[in-house]
This record gives C-alpha cells, sequence and structure tokens, in this order.
C-alpha cells in the first residue's frame, strides 16, 4: 500500500534520476548501452555485415542468396525490402547500406546522377516478365482487352516499377484510358499480389516471379516485351556502404553462378552482366502527381464522416465506462483501446478480413449497394476505428468530471435517469465532448496504415493527405507539392489541437465555477 510519508524520499530519488539522465554523462551511458544491445559486425571485421537494400519483388530469393553467402564464410547479410521507388530516396540520402538492387534502370541512373552508385559498377543480375493475374476460382480474360470487362484492376503506384511498367503496358495495348477509373494504386507488387489472392480486386498486374509465389491467384496473359521497357534487375554498391570490397563482391555473388542458380529457381531470367546503364534519363516521369486539392478536401471529409460516426458509440461507451461498474468492464474498455497499441496497418487488415469482398458481412454490405473496401466509406471507416479510443477517452473523462451528485439529487425529485442523462449529464459533460470530438478529427487526419490497407490509394476517392504524401515521396518532381501537403497537414492538426485545449479548459472552468 503506498505510504504518504515516502513521498519526499520518492520525489528526491525521482529528481536525481532525472537530473542523471538529462546531463550528458546520462546520455552517453544510455547511448552506451543501445549500442551494446545492438547487433553489430562482429568481431570479426574479416566477415563483415552487409545491408542490401532491395526491390521487395526479390524477398522470396534474396535471403537464399545471403544465406549461401554467409555458408561461404564470407559474413552475414541483411536486406530492407521496398519498393525500388522508395528504396532509392533512402540511398540517396545516405543510408548506411552497402548494396543496392532494383526492378528500374532509371532509378540506378537516379543514383548515379546524385553519386550514391558508380554506374561502372552496377550490373544487371536477373530479368523478369510482367503478366495480369486472378484470383484462383474468378474469371479469365482472353488478354488485355479482356480486362475492360472486370470490375477493380489492381497495379502498383505512379512511381513503382511494377505500376510504371503496368501502366505503359496498357497504354500500349489501348485500354488504359477505359481502365483508369477502376484502377487500384498498391504500394508494391506484393501488395497488388494480396489484393489479387483475396478475391478484393478482379485482377491485378505484377511480375511472373510474384505470381508463382502465390498459390491462391493464377496467370491470366503476359504482357509482350515490346509494350514496356526491359523489366531488368540491377545491383551496385552504394557510395555510403561500409565495406565497398565486400559489397561489390557480393554484387558479382549475385550474377555468378551461385546466385543465377537462386535467381533461376525462383523464376527469374537470366541476367546480362554485360550490359551497361544508359545515358541521361535520371528518374522516370512522375506522371500525373497527387492533386493538392482533393488530398486536402478528402481528408477533411473523412475525418468530419470519422467523426460524427463515432459521436454515439463515443458518448455510450464513455458514459457507461464512466457511470457502471459491470461484469466484463475491463474486457470491453481494452478492446475500446486495442486500436491505440495495435499497428495502423494490423488494424487495416482486420478490417479488410472482416468488410472485405469475400467475407459474409463485406458480402451483405455489397449486395445494399455499400462496398467497403477501396471506397470513401472504407477510407472513413478506418479513420474511425483509429481515432475512436481517444473519442471515448475524452468523453469518459468528460462524465467522470461531472459530480454524480447533480444526478443522484434529480433522482430524488423523481426525474428518471434516461431524462436526467439528457437534462443534466450530457450538457454539463458537452464541453468534454466536444474535445474528444476535436481529438479524435485531428486523429483521422493523419490516420494512414489502415486507410492504406482497406481503402486503397485511388486519386479523388481515397487518396487523403498521408497517402499523397507517401505518393510524392517516390516522386523527385513533387517535392514542392510535398511541402505544400505538408504544411497543410501540419496545420490543419495544430488547428484541431487548439480547439481541443480550448474545449479542455472550457471543461475544467465550468466544473470548477460548479463547485464553488
Amino acid at each position: 500500500m503506498f505510504n504518504p510519508r515516502l513521498t519526499p524520499r520518492w520525489r528526491r530519488d525521482f529528481r536525481a534520476a532525472s537530473t542523471l539522465y538529462s546531463s550528458v554523462p546520462g546520455t552517453l551511458v544510455f547511448l552506451l548501452l543501445v549500442s551494446a544491445c545492438s547487433p553489430g559486425r562482429g568481431a570479426d571485421e574479416s566477415s563483415p555485415e552487409l545491408l542490401v537494400l532491395a526491390a521487395s519483388s526479390l524477398a522470396d530469393v534474396l535471403p537464399e542468396i545471403a544465406a549461401d553467402w554467409s555458408r561461404s564464410g564470407r559474413g552475414e547479410v541483411r536486406a530492407s525490402f521496398d519498393a525500388t521507388s522508395r528504396l532509392a530516396p533512402q540511398a540517396a540520402s545516405g543510408a548506411q547500406a552497402d548494396v543496392f538492387v532494383a526492378a528500374d534502370e532509371h532509378w540506378v541512373r537516379w543514383l548515379v546522377e546524385r553519386g550514391a552508385v558508380d554506374a561502372k559498377s552496377a550490373r544487371v543480375i536477373a530479368r523478369n516478365e510482367l503478366v495480369a493475374v486472378v484470383p484462383r476460382h474468378g474469371p479469365l480474360p482472353s488478354g488485355p482487352r479482356g480486362l475492360r470487362e472486370l470490375d477493380r484492376i489492381a497495379v502498383g503506384g505512379e512511381n513503382v516499377p511494377v505500376g510504371r511498367y503496368a501502366r505503359e503496358a496498357l497504354e500500349a495495348e489501348g485500354v488504359w484510358e477505359q481502365l483508369a477509373g477502376r484502377v487500384i494504386s498498391g504500394g508494391s507488387a506484393r501488395s497488388v499480389l494480396e489484393w489479387v489472392a483475396r478475391g478484393e480486386v478482379s485482377a491485378g498486374i505484377v511480375y511472373r516471379t510474384d505470381a508463382l509465389a502465390e498459390p491462391d491467384v493464377r496467370v491470366a496473359f503476359a504482357f509482350g516485351e515490346a509494350t514496356h521497357p526491359p523489366i531488368r534487375y540491377w545491383a551496385a554498391p552504394l557510395a555510403s556502404g561500409r565495406d565497398s570490397a565486400a559489397a561489390a563482391s557480393f554484387v558479382d555473388f549475385l550474377s555468378r553462378p551461385e546466385g543465377a542458380t537462386a535467381l533461376s529457381a525462383a523464376g527469374f531470367d537470366p541476367g546480362d552482366p554485360a550490359v551497361r546503364l544508359g545515358q541521361g534519363g535520371g528518374a522516370p516521369p512522375a506522371g500525373t502527381l497527387p492533386s493538392v486539392g482533393s488530398a486536402v478536401r478528402l481528408s477533411l471529409l473523412v475525418a468530419l464522416l470519422a467523426t460524427l460516426a463515432g459521436l454515439a458509440p463515443a458518448v455510450g461507451l464513455g458514459w457507461l465506462l464512466a457511470r457502471r461498474d459491470f461484469k466484463g468492464k475491463a474486457i470491453v474498455s481494452t478492446a475500446v483501446l486495442a486500436p491505440l497499441v495495435i499497428p495502423p496497418v494490423v488494424t487495416g487488415f482486420l478490417l479488410l478480413t472482416v468488410l472485405g469482398s469475400q467475407s459474409p458481412l463485406g458480402r451483405a454490405l455489397s449486395s445494399l449497394g455499400l462496398p467497403v473496401p477501396f471506397t470513401l466509406v472504407g477510407a472513413a471507416v478506418a479513420a474511425f476505428v483509429v481515432g475512436l479510443p481517444l473519442y471515448v477517452l475524452s468523453v469518459r473523462g468528460a462524465f467522470e468530471a461531472v459530480d454524480p451528485l447533480y444526478e443522484e439529487l434529480s433522482w430524488t425529485l423523481g426525474v428518471p435517469p434516461r431524462s436526467t442523462f439528457f437534462r443534466i449529464s450530457l450538457p454539463l459533460a458537452i464541453p468534454g465532448i466536444a474535445a474528444g470530438a476535436m481529438l479524435a478529427f485531428a486523429r483521422s487526419l493523419g490516420e494512414f496504415g489502415a486507410t492504406v490497407v482497406l481503402a486503397g490509394n485511388v486519386e479523388g476517392s481515397t487518396r487523403t493527405i498521408a497517402l499523397a504524401v507517401y505518393t510524392l515521396l517516390e516522386a523527385p518532381s513533387g517535392r514542392e507539392s510535398t511541402w505544400t501537403l505538408v504544411g497543410a497537414s501540419v496545420a490543419l492538426s495544430l488547428l484541431a489541437l487548439v480547439g481541443y485545449e480550448a474545449l479542455s479548459r472550457r471543461q475544467r472552468r465550468r466544473l470548477t465555477d460548479d463547485a464553488r
């Protein structure tokens, strides 16, 4: 049990600890502890650890090649997988990585222009093919023109290599104009593949190797090589690497029989190390950049819808948790607060599982004309779920701040509990409820993870500020628009927080005046 007599001593100890860890020596001690706990390059510097930035389509095969490299006694290899368009800016900004493996020549040339890669050291280690895939039991289009008969088609983002190849192939086939309004943009070939495998879209355009790795899809057709640039995988040591000799040796290993055998087993075509980088170019054209006005408008609309939809549940749950003790209260409170601690991407995945077109609830909503995935409704649902915990916490605090004596006095005068709630409790808690609404609104404005999984990244429909910034980060030519959206996001969020603080102060002042 807490002993009040220990409070002064506890306060002294706390201040001493705070002084220690806020001092320079304390900071150094903390950094040394972190460094000691962090995985290092090992004691044997002759076997260095390499970090490889690699295209996500290599996620299945590169670990096998890295294991072969390690078994040969040459050191350990770790890999970071993502779309080439997101890895290239990281490499250009001086990321502590050793090797870059791209699925697009343009981005390698872009790195060469910025001094991050030596053009002479880059080489082609593999080639791939562009294919259209459909769910395993879905209809099979006869060719590119058959895609016009399908509902939704998923492709990579505008600057993701697989997305750029797909758009160029569809344009060459003369069907892009008819399909543009039904295209859903994914973050990489793997996210497109996941949507197809789950049956959330009718078809997707990915690399052949991705299709081979997913049993729940089947290849409908392959695009001709003449419809898009050659899909070549380039590997090169990075200038920011810590061991250039080991990095160059690993690039050689990828193109020699040891690496080529593993790549061929995964479905890649052999590369041609004799091919050298072309001249000029730089990063590929960004295409149509996200609309700043559309992103701001959609963010405000989604946040407003989520806040309005959360009003009744937040008030009901907040009052219940503040005024009632019941069996299972801890479980209810935990369930309400769970989205605060669960990663938003995981929350989006769970929502997609529950509300997707393959779930009973999702099919029922679709039959009523209310499909959730890849729609504005889906974006609002994602924002509602992620923002609800903050909403409920604020509302619960508002009701707990209302003196129960007011309610008890009302009951003694014969006023029913329901009327007491609407005439006494709710009016006294309104400033706190409004503050909670502002906080939930601010959280909804910044929602990203759950939205991109459940609602996708559809221009003019679900591309909010966060998603637009994420898209622009892959387009070097979109830096001005990026800063505009960043400024708008910060301004709107801070404005909402100012409103929250003002309403919170009003609630405290009102309760203080009532107490007097």
